[in-house]
């Protein structure tokens, strides 16, 4: 049996090893726990950024459609303005052929002695009252004894709203050149924003680390959205690799596997992947040299025989609806709401796209829980 005494020494000896080890555990268990706060700091970072360096391209990407939609409309107003200044020109014919006859009428009754007074309604037709124009255009039809006052009041009526229509389409065309100039400045302020950013990220984290961060961001993004999507497969009909299909090296410098697609499809993708590692450039469609993300569909179609408007949304609306779980090769993902991006799948759940400035186009994987809607072209 121990002695009081020794008890005492062994309890102080055991709470002296106690403390020591408490010691050794906050000394071990504080510095981890600062490592990790500094790696959890590093990496909200990180994701900050990355979520700026997006949003910037979304932003950049919804731009570019609307410059792209305003061109179209550019083209199809000229034509709308050619047709409608024709129409004017015809009908204006018309009545200059009515104006022959009435001064034919005023010869004969002028050396008859007789005497008729000519309406201006030709001449000055918006400023004339339509009591005036009818009662004009009566005195005509009786006395040419031919005439049909009804048809010459058409003749009248729609020259006058062809000439309104006309003047409207000039103005919405003038706006429109406005409007186009404002949003080039705007698209090249905020290109020029995107790749100062993204720069300025490159020095403060490592460009290696940014892309290597980016890249993994995105496989995390596809891996999950493709195992929560129904069908894992990548869609109705993910495309078999062969080697150097579509001639080996292509025109962006890609030289690795082009799936094997049959049909239009087969040919729309070919032409894509001839395109990777082409820049990004936004309302652009130039082969060899420069995209933006409608720009590469519609030119990777059209060289399968298919006409697409260069602008995502009317690409949307103008092709055939499919789910998303029946994808295939070809087809066109669309993305954001107002859609925004498109690109082109080519199987194996991964699509090719020109994304944003800075960066060629390139093969991806889908980001299907992104995906707002397929189109089927053709």
């Amino acid at each position: 049996m121990s002695s009081p005494s020794t008890g005492r020494a062994l309890r102080s000896g055991i709470s002296a090893i106690l403390s020591v080890g408490v010691l050794a555990v906050s000394f071990l268990v504080a510095p981890r726990s600062g490592f990790a706060d500094g790696v959890g700091d590093a990496q909200r970072k990180l994701n900050q950024v990355l979520d700026e360096l997006d949003s910037l391209r979304d932003q950049l990407g919804q731009l570019d459609e609307d410059y792209a939609s305003a061109l179209d409309r550019q083209d199809e107003l000229v034509i709308e303005i050619a047709a409608s200044q024709a129409r004017v020109d015809e009908m204006s014919a018309q009545l200059g052929d009515v104006q022959i006859v009435l001064q034919d009428i005023a010869i004969k009754r002028f050396t008859s002695g007789d005497s008729l007074q000519l309406s201006p309604i030709f001449s000055s037709a918006a400023i004339y009252s339509q009591a005036g124009q009818r009662t004009a255009l009566a005195r005509l039809a009786i006395n040419t004894g031919e005439g049909d006052i009804d048809d010459l009041q058409s003749i009248v009526d729609d020259l006058a709203a062809e000439r309104d229509s006309l003047a409207r389409k000039q103005e919405e065309a003038k706006q429109l050149i406005t409007s186009l100039e404002q949003r080039q400045v705007d698209l090249q302020a905020l290109e020029t924003s995107y790749v100062a950013k993204y720069a300025q990220a490159e020095k403060d984290l490592g460009a290696a680390k940014l892309r290597a961060a980016a890249e993994a961001r995105a496989a995390a993004a596809a891996s999950q959205s493709q195992r929560t999507r129904t069908g894992t497969s990548g869609g109705g009909g993910a495309a078999s690799p062969r080697g150097g299909g579509g001639g080996g090296t292509t025109g962006g410098g890609y030289t690795g596997n082009v799936p094997s697609v049959s049909g239009s499809a087969g040919i729309a993708v070919s032409a894509a992947f001839s395109q990777i590692g082409v820049g990004y450039r936004y309302a652009t469609e130039l082969p060899g040299v420069s995209f933006d993300c409608s720009g590469l569909t519609k030119w990777s179609w059209g060289q399968a025989g298919v006409s697409l408007p260069h602008q995502s949304g009317r690409q949307f609306s103008q092709t055939a609806h499919v789910p998303i779980d029946q994808a295939q090769p070809g087809d066109l993902l669309f993305y954001y709401s107002p859609i925004g991006h498109v690109g082109i799948y080519v199987g194996g759940g991964q699509l090719i796209h020109a994304y944003s400035p800075g960066q060629p186009v390139q093969l991806s994987g889908v980001h299907w829980n992104k995906v707002v809607g397929v189109g089927r072209p053709g």
